[in-house]
């Protein structure tokens, strides 16, 4: 893989997890959340939301050193 597109990939990454930290309630699991349940949801699954989003954000980082390390070498 080029190390542009691991900087794209790693964009992505960063964007989604950042959404997820900031408006929990904007993405898909939280609209799958309603149909299912009728419900909002608790505090836990919005913590898990978040959580998740932490982790995007990680592993974004780490995609987007490894692409600027392609791109340089």
């Amino acid at each position: 893989m080029s190390g542009f597109v691991l900087i794209v990939f790693a964009a992505a990454f960063i964007i989604r997890g950042v959404m997820r930290m900031r408006k929990p309630t904007w993405g898909s699991l939280y609209k799958m959340w309603n149909i299912k349940y009728g419900a909002e949801p608790d505090s836990d699954y919005i913590h898990y939301i978040k959580s998740s989003g932490i982790l995007l954000v990680v592993l974004g980082s780490i995609v987007l050193v490894f692409g600027i390390l392609m791109v340089i070498f």
